[in-house]
């Protein structure tokens, strides 16, 4: 389905004025279908829960060397891996020192290895922390909303995928105004904001 999905935007590239972008309405109907990368990287945030066990559950930062300290575990190397490796490098550590059957869960909270570079006519420009599922809305908000000259609906977000670039025209005002479906970003993309022509 991803095959169909890049041979669109091949084809189809650009859209008349008022109309939505064909390659913008298959970002949405396939953003489900495009894994983010999940692997961890220095500096990335993320929460660890042990089910019944409050004193285990808290927020970690991934350090320079790679790696994290764990109650009862220590040192676990957990760069270049996603949740469910840390879960299981946890899972292991508890089981052997502290917990018969612990059940581990790992939500990443912020991608400080990763970013999203917001560009144009915003208040702050500028390349931002990625955030797990945050929208273009959201990251519109970070960068302090629309310059006074701003075309919103003109809104050009740039991506690679499996090598390829593509580039979509997001109507981000009608997100705003609920015309249109918001849109989630993923590590790596670009968004440009154009000036208006009044």
């Amino acid at each position: 389905m991803l095959r169909n999905f890049f041979y669109l935007f091949i084809f189809v590239f650009a859209c008349g004025n008022g109309r939505p972008d064909p390659g913008y309405l298959a970002l949405l109907e396939q953003q489900g279908e495009v894994p983010e990368s999940g692997e961890l990287g220095k500096g990335d945030k993320f929460e660890i829960r042990v089910r019944n066990e409050p004193g285990l559950t808290g927020e970690y930062i991934v350090g320079s060397d790679g790696s994290i300290t764990f109650h009862f575990i220590g040192k676990i190397k957990v760069v270049g891996k996603d949740c469910p490796e840390v879960e299981g490098l946890i899972r292991d550590g508890l089981r052997d020192k502290y917990i018969k059957n612990p059940s581990v869960l790992c939500t990443i909270t912020e991608y400080n290895s990763k970013r999203v570079l917001l560009l144009g006519q915003i208040k702050k420009p500028g390349s931002f922390p990625y955030r797990a599922n945050i929208t273009i809305v959201e990251a519109m908000a970070l960068a302090g909303g629309f310059s006074d000259r701003a075309d919103a609906n003109s809104t050009k977000l740039s991506r690679t995928i499996n090598g390829t670039e593509i580039q979509v025209r997001v109507p981000v005002q009608d997100i705003v105004e609920g015309l249109s479906r918001n849109i989630k970003l993923l590590p790596g993309d670009i968004v440009y904001v154009p000036k208006g022509s009044f």
